[in-house]
């Protein structure tokens, strides 16, 4: 009788890990089918560096690999550090779309501690922060270092639009910020007209 060899455990699935954002300086052409060429001023998003010295990355909707060595050459291209806030901040739907279709966070964090909501709902962006409420994974309630939440900013902007589209999705309007303000307060402070 024969003996079959063990199998081979199946592959581990892989985790999503951080997506690293960059914009091209330089264009660059695959010498590949698999490769991904891209043009200067396109956004690469690059989900996996792999051990072999290749990134697996999305550009402009296509996924395939580039040259990790291409990308971290100096001055090729230029990282990103939060491609959603970015987006959000100027009101850029198509740009906040491209990112969050390659797998940037809609919860990460920048450096006071807010969301890309925080930033969307601050500049009264509202298709910005529907689209970013329409994703599955994104906390409504998140607390920056002031303490204020999204719906404080939205409140703070005076956008009712956004205010109203945040309570619909269940924002929690009795939080105090840092000051003891609750977004009400803010809104009354702020723009009465909002408040009504």
């Amino acid at each position: 009788s024969s003996t079959m060899p063990p199998k081979a455990p199946p592959p581990a699935p892989r985790k999503p890990g951080r997506v690293t954002v960059y914009r091209a300086v330089y264009p660059y052409t695959a010498q590949h089918s698999d490769e991904l060429s891209f043009e200067e001023g396109e956004m690469i998003y690059v989900q996996e560096k792999q051990a072999d010295g290749w990134y697996r990355a999305t550009i402009g909707g296509k996924s395939g690999i580039i040259p990790g060595n291409y990308v971290e050459a100096d001055g090729n291209a230029e990282a990103i550090d939060n491609p959603l806030h970015d987006a959000a901040k100027r009101g850029n739907l198509s740009y906040l779309r491209e990112s969050l279709a390659a797998g940037v966070s809609p919860n990460a964090l920048d450096k006071a501690g807010s969301t890309p909501l925080h930033w969307a709902a601050r500049g009264g962006h509202l298709e910005c922060v529907q689209e970013l409420l329409g994703q599955p994974t994104v906390r409504v309630d998140v607390q920056n270092k002031l303490g204020d939440t999204p719906l404080h900013n939205a409140a703070w902007k005076g956008s009712a639009e956004v205010v109203l589209a945040l309570l619909e999705h269940k924002a929690d309007r009795s939080i105090v910020n840092s000051n003891g303000e609750t977004p009400f307060a803010l809104a009354k402070a702020k723009s009465p007209d909002c408040a009504r």
